[in-house]
């Protein structure tokens, strides 16, 4: 019941921003979508624990569920979900300083499609560049100039009728799958170029009836094909083009041990529900009450900058959190071979309760429309820091902006970098339109 009030509230969100789009679109909508996506998978998720209980050979993955717990975890990700909503809501229409850098110029668009594939080239040959020492958030801006480029040049594609922009983005686009095939552990990043392809195509239409033409046919082939090869693609970790390429055999016969059990099993819907992580941070707080913020002292170190801080150990809180509930174990190098995420609403139920969801969930729903606003990604197509910025809070929206507060400390040290950027184009282009003194 809980579960599906919250679908009707997203949906019914969903439909009336998709009413109003035109040329525009907003972090809530894109988050929305994704609480929408794991609602339903929890709920699926639920109904197969009550039919086929929680043994291993039955679920696979997430088989640490505690039953006795399903109500509460369900009421839990409603309520922080809800006030998470109700905060972007009030501070809609405020904004952080914008970080929004114009490049208009034909020229500069080239170069940076050029310095994109550059880089790109880098990285695949191990000769990327590391900028981690100075801040981790320069490094994950020129990361994000390969998948978020197919963003910016897939808009101008449709805004300009340019054929060579749509040639820009889908060149990316292939590169990207490419590497994901050769080299990512993470089965998302098949998709996630050909997602942001038509996330540019779709934004830059700008019109709600453009999903329902021949256009959307190829969206649906895509992710038709990815869904079917889910599970196949588990058992290829690191060599994903396997599961195009070759038969993948039987274990039960070929004698094949696979690294783990979500390799033979979970489908994309079930590998999103979070049901069973929140029901073991209930379990937590009834076994141990709550950790009066003990969970989250840690992000207090990731505010301080690897360039003050050379020897700062990795913050890892869902792998803290998963030796906590008992399903992984510290090795001899000190690291946890398992990771689970809390959510953003069960690590503030953990430390201080239904109050710490309340405000927590409003405070970060605040920061969501601070920082989108920010972005300024609406009112320009050649907003190119803006696109940046505003395409990866949107990749992280769709999977709820993440797995833990961890995230909050990742986006703001993010933006403040953007920032940075801002700062210094706004005073070049001072320095370039300064007027001259000489002969006065």
């Amino acid at each position: 019941m809980i579960c599906g009030l919250l679908i009707f509230h997203c949906l019914t969100s969903v439909i009336v921003d998709l009413k109003n789009l035109k040329n525009s679109v907003t972090l809530i909508l894109i988050y929305n979508v994704g609480v929408i996506i794991i609602t339903f998978a929890n709920l699926l998720f639920i109904q197969k624990v009550k039919e086929f209980g929680t043994g291993e050979d039955v679920l696979h993955i997430y088989n640490y569920i505690d039953e006795r717990y399903i109500d509460d975890a369900t009421l839990l990700w409603a309520l922080g979900n809800a006030f998470i909503f109700i905060g972007y809501e009030m501070f809609k229409k405020r904004s952080l300083p914008p970080i929004d850098v114009i490049v208009s110029d034909k020229k500069g668009l080239d170069n940076i499609f050029y310095f994109i594939i550059t880089m790109m080239i880098l990285n695949l040959t191990g000769h990327g560049i590391n900028l981690s020492f100075i801040a981790g958030g320069f490094e994950k801006i020129l990361l994000l100039f390969g998948i978020v480029g197919i963003l910016f040049y897939g808009r101008l594609w449709v805004t300009e009728d340019s054929r060579l922009y749509g040639y820009y983005a889908i060149t990316l686009t292939v590169i990207n799958t490419v590497l994901a095939l050769l080299n990512s552990y993470i089965r998302v990043d098949l998709i996630l170029p050909s997602a942001t392809l038509f996330l540019g195509y779709f934004i830059g239409k700008g019109e709600l009836k453009f999903l329902f033409t021949f256009r959307i046919i190829p969206v649906l082939v895509i992710f038709g094909i990815f869904i079917s090869f889910f599970q196949t693609l588990g058992g290829n970790r690191a060599h994903f083009i396997s599961a195009f390429t070759t038969p993948v055999a039987d274990p039960s016969t070929s004698g094949i041990k696979y690294e783990d059990d979500e390799a033979v099993s979970g489908s994309a819907l079930e590998r999103s529900s979070c049901v069973a992580q929140m029901t073991n941070v209930i379990r937590l707080t009834k076994e141990q009450g709550f950790y009066n913020g003990t969970a989250s002292l840690p992000l207090i170190a990731a505010l301080v900058p690897r360039i003050l801080w050379k020897d700062k150990p990795t913050i890892q809180l869902g792998a803290w959190f998963a030796v906590e509930i008992g399903v992984a174990t510290i090795g001899e190098n000190g690291r946890a071979n398992n990771n689970v995420n809390m959510s953003i609403p069960g690590e503030l139920y953990l430390d201080f309760g239904y109050a710490g969801v309340v405000i927590g969930c409003l405070l970060f729903g605040a920061f969501l429309a601070l920082i989108w606003n920010a972005s300024r990604f609406n009112e320009s197509q050649y907003n190119l820091t803006g696109t940046l910025w505003g395409g990866y809070l949107l990749q992280c929206a769709i999977g709820t902006m993440g797995s833990d507060l961890q995230v909050a400390v990742t986006l703001l040290s993010t933006y403040l970098v953007f920032l940075m950027m801002k700062k210094f184009a706004d005073n070049y282009a001072n320095t370039q339109h300064r007027p001259s003194l000489e002969g006065k």
